[in-house]
């Protein structure tokens, strides 16, 4: 099975998650400035910023080649408790025809945002696990 992981981040929050997901899938995690060349399961990430996945999420996955991608994992990042991009993204995938297998969302709270000066990508040790655990979970499908 091939495995590709490609991520969208702002402050670090998303990469620090790809880079979990990458330490159990064994593959390296990139950005969505990566192509994808063929994946039987793309976990896919992305930031929420005012109730929406950024643009260049949403535009990685309108742009997205449904030959080369099999099922698709998201996860993502918020601020808040709304998983608004997960549907987004989802709906995106669901006119591409590329099945959604699962999602992780986890709320920030705030956790790198430069306008705050918090610091992004410093994931809590139960963050670590339940994204690991997530990733272990995608693989098994």
């Amino acid at each position: 099975m091939t495995i590709a992981i490609r991520y969208q981040t702002r402050n670090g929050n998303t990469q620090a998650f790809a880079e979990q997901i990458a330490a159990v899938a064994g593959v390296p995690a990139q950005s969505i400035d990566t192509p994808v060349e063929q994946a039987d399961t793309l976990f896919f990430g992305g930031g929420t910023y005012f109730m929406k996945p950024d643009k260049t999420a949403s535009a990685f996955m309108k742009n997205l080649d449904a030959t080369k991608v099999k099922q698709i994992a998201l996860f993502t990042t918020s601020g808040g408790p709304e998983m608004v991009s997960d549907k987004a993204l989802t709906k995106i995938a669901d006119e591409k025809g590329i099945p959604v297998i699962g999602h992780f969302h986890q709320v920030m709270g705030g956790k790198g945002m430069k306008i705050i000066g918090s610091a992004g990508g410093k994931l809590k040790d139960e963050q670590i696990q339940l994204v690991k655990e997530f990733a272990q979970k995608m693989l098994a499908q």
